[in-house]
Parts: structure tokens; C-alpha cells; sequence
């Protein structure tokens, strides 16, 4: 089972660029956490991020995902999604 940190350098040697990747201890999942610093510039939304999660970490199990939409922008952009998962298995490098 990789730490949250080695999880998020995973990802982002596959092209998942999570900004913060953390493994809850109790249960083992990881919260994968996309977003752009500033918060200046949209971003894909979750479901988006947990494809690409899935594409690159097969073993992966999607829990939950979430977005965070500026309703007061125009066009109601996606500007945080988080992913929860579980990797069951070992993960193959």
C-alpha cells in the first residue's frame, strides 16, 4: 500500500496531476485532490479525474467524487474535484 505522497508521485508520473493526494489511515483510502494554486483557471471535473485514475491504476475501486463549482463565475466552472478510491491489489509500476 503506497502513502499518499508516493500515490500522488504515481499518478503523476502516469499524467494524473493531483495537487494533494492523502491515504486515510483507518480505512486506506486516498483522496486525490485537483485544483489549479489561485484557484484562477477551471479544471475537469471529478468524474474526469476518477476515469483517469481508474485508466492509470487499474486496481482501483471509485468511492465518492466531488466537484466544487464557482456558481459565481460564468459558465459555473469546476475549479476543485477531489476522488476518493481504493486500490485493492498491488499497484504495477
Amino acid at each position: 500500500m503506497l502513502s499518499g505522497r508516493a500515490m500522488r508521485r504515481h499518478l503523476a508520473s502516469m499524467g494524473v496531476p493531483a495537487q494533494k493526494v492523502v491515504r486515510k489511515q483507518a480505512s486506506g483510502d486516498y483522496v486525490a485532490d485537483f485544483f489549479i494554486p489561485q484557484m484562477e483557471q477551471p479544471i475537469a471535473p471529478a468524474r474526469e479525474w476518477a476515469q483517469r485514475i481508474r485508466a492509470t491504476v487499474p486496481q482501483a475501486q471509485i468511492k465518492n467524487t466531488h466537484d466544487t463549482v464557482a456558481e459565481w463565475r460564468p459558465g459555473k466552472p469546476v475549479i476543485y474535484a477531489t476522488v476518493t478510491f481504493t486500490v485493492q491489489g498491488e499497484i504495477e509500476r
